[in-house]
């Protein structure tokens, strides 16, 4: 895959904001401070959410077959 198809995918987006949060909350507790993680999840939902707005990202959207699909196969791994 493309740097420039990465760089539009959502899922890149989020990846990169959780390991940026991560890399933070590690220096945090280095430097005795800590950012609860509701704060964190908001900060990531909402910086994802401009730059879908704005265009730059696409959100996926799963079709509802897909959905039925995919909680089928987590079903079935969780059987295991």
């Amino acid at each position: 895959m493309k740097l420039k198809d990465r760089i539009k995918s959502y899922k890149f987006w989020v990846a990169l904001s959780a390991s940026l949060v991560i890399l933070l909350k590690t220096l945090g507790s280095a430097l005795n401070f800590e950012v609860s993680e509701e704060i964190i999840n908001g900060l990531i939902m909402g910086f994802c959410g401009v730059l879908v707005v704005l265009g730059v990202v696409e959100k996926p959207v799963q079709t509802i077959a897909e959905q039925e699909n995919q909680n089928q196969n987590n079903e079935k791994t969780d059987d295991k």
